[in-house]
């Protein structure tokens, strides 16, 4: 194939494994598409490294491009940024993205020797997975190995998580890539390992805390917008702070910023109703506020419970840009015109929220804020280390800043991650969608439709226990990863050194 019509491959394959992650057999088709893309590098071996990593450029490129293409929305719709610079950032973005595809198929070849050629193309993916997920604060979005949540390796994720998936997709990508010039014996290895690997699936890492936990989710539907309306702004106030008070359960969450008016400027009274209400009812709430300390808002979580203090998460990883900005950057910001964009830092320790039931044990819940809950190694370092083992993880999302796109999906799907990595419930209250209820196997139970107000009420099951994923991390994945490398860079020399004296 000509390099020119190569490159052009490369792209349309990004594209097709970004349209197909969404399908119900997403798992599968993202490993079809992988194996022929291995196939186009392996075709071009004799062009070198180089010449690999610039389809695997062109590869993430395409990926990135498309699975990613919802930011323009929050740039252009939203933040009121011109065309062309609301374009290109997206495209910037996905140029800069696209350099850990590109420099995985360049270690992947560095490392390529004909009988280990497989785990070093899946240990070069995954190790650049995991840096993508680390550098510059991270973004591991639309991750590699994400479709896994319903496909073949989906029971590695809670030992490994999901790099451990990651590494498994693309590994199975080359035994497929490999089979037409090897008799199809590669697809029998592949074929045994899905098989041990189902057995795990029904493996049950945590146990049942007490009883059900009755929970309403709220979800208000009010659109995003950068203009001051001090009318619509109490408006939204005031249908979230009746909805709160509207009818008891055990939890009832309004999504993030669901106060929308900072909390400096509300009356001093602004909550009385709502902690007359949960002690009357025994009930416990959690909402989104605009918080102000020290001078400087916090996008925070506020939680007012039957008995005990009020309790306050300060969102601990902030989005670049969006939350704060990075130094050298100010001129970005005034272009958008987004205010209250330098918030507060939380700390990554904070205690999770503590809900009481007569006669049950207690339960505590891990609260992220928005695209938190992007980052599994995050999420089970702090079910690790927290001094009351969290039974349910709770999401206070706000995504009407991408109006009707792909990413209220895409960001439900890392949410039934987290609960499979850390085989815990998750509660999503969301302002637009998706408002959902999430079991420890990673299945959601029921959700709200998108852009529809009203409550999401059911009820979920509190767990005790920490998987393997909580217990040890990224760790065991990683050294695997660079373990395999070294057996690959061992075979190569081998190969080299009896070339050499042939």
């Amino acid at each position: 194939m000509q390099p020119r019509l190569s490159f052009i491959y490369a792209l349309t394959l990004g594209l097709l494994t970004s349209l197909m992650s969404f399908s119900s057999s997403a798992g599968w088709w993202q490993m079809l598409i992988l194996a022929l893309f291995w196939r186009l590098t392996h075709r071009h071996y004799f062009h070198g490294p180089v010449f690999q990593a610039k389809l695997g450029w062109c590869f993430g490129f395409a990926y990135f491009c498309h699975g990613l293409w919802w930011i323009y929305v929050s740039l252009h719709d939203v933040g009121g940024m011109p065309i062309w610079m609301a374009s290109g950032g997206v495209v910037l973005l996905a140029a800069f993205l696209a350099f850990f595809p590109s420099m995985a198929s360049y270690l992947g070849s560095r490392f390529y020797s004909q009988s280990h050629s497989g785990i070093a193309w899946a240990a070069s993916w995954t190790l650049l997975e995991w840096l993508r997920g680390h550098i510059l604060t991270g973004f591991p979005w639309i991750g590699f190995g994400d479709a896994q949540v319903s496909g073949p390796f989906m029971a590695l994720i809670p030992i490994f998580g999901v790099l451990g998936a990651t590494f498994a997709v693309l590994w199975g990508a080359y035994k497929i890539g490999s089979a037409p010039g090897r008799l199809f014996l590669p697809l029998f290895s592949l074929g045994f390992v899905i098989l041990l690997i189902s057995f795990f699936e029904n493996t049950n890492y945590t146990k049942p805390l007490g009883n059900m936990l009755e929970v309403k989710l709220l979800q208000g539907n009010f659109p995003q917008t950068l203009t001051y309306d001090e009318s619509a702004l109490r408006n939204q106030n005031s249908y979230y702070l009746n909805s709160l008070v509207d009818k008891p359960a055990n939890l009832i969450v309004a999504p993030e910023t669901a106060i929308s008016i900072p909390e400096n400027e509300l009356p001093p009274n602004w909550s009385v109703e709502l902690e007359a209400f949960v002690k009357n009812t025994n009930t416990h709430v959690l909402t989104g506020i605009i918080g102000f300390e020290n001078n400087q808002y916090a996008n925070q979580a506020k939680g007012f419970s039957p008995s005990g203090p009020q309790y306050y998460y300060t969102k601990a990883h902030l989005v670049p840009f969006g939350e704060y900005i990075p130094p050298g950057f100010e001129w970005f910001v005034r272009a958008i015109q987004a205010p209250l964009s330098q918030f507060k830092k939380g700390d990554f320790s904070q205690d999770s929220f503590k809900i009481s039931r007569p006669n049950q044990p207690d339960v505590y819940g891990a609260v992220m804020i928005c695209y938190e809950d992007v980052f599994g190694s995050e999420i089970a370092s702090r079910v690790r280390s927290a001094s009351q083992t969290p039974g349910l993880l709770i999401n206070m999302t706000n995504l009407a800043w991408f109006g009707n796109t792909s990413a209220p999906f895409q960001q439900l799907r890392l949410a039934q991650l987290r609960s499979l990595e850390t085989g815990l419930p998750t509660i999503r209250a969301t302002n637009t969608g998706l408002t959902a209820i999430i079991n420890e196997r990673g299945q959601v139970q029921s959700q709200l439709p998108l852009f529809t107000q009203g409550h999401l009420i059911g009820s979920v099951q509190p767990r005790s226990g920490k998987t393997p994923y909580v217990e040890f991390g990224d760790a065991p994945i990683i050294l695997f990863s660079l373990f395999c490398l070294w057996l690959a860079w061992l075979q190569k020399k081998r190969g080299e050194q009896s070339y050499s004296v042939i």
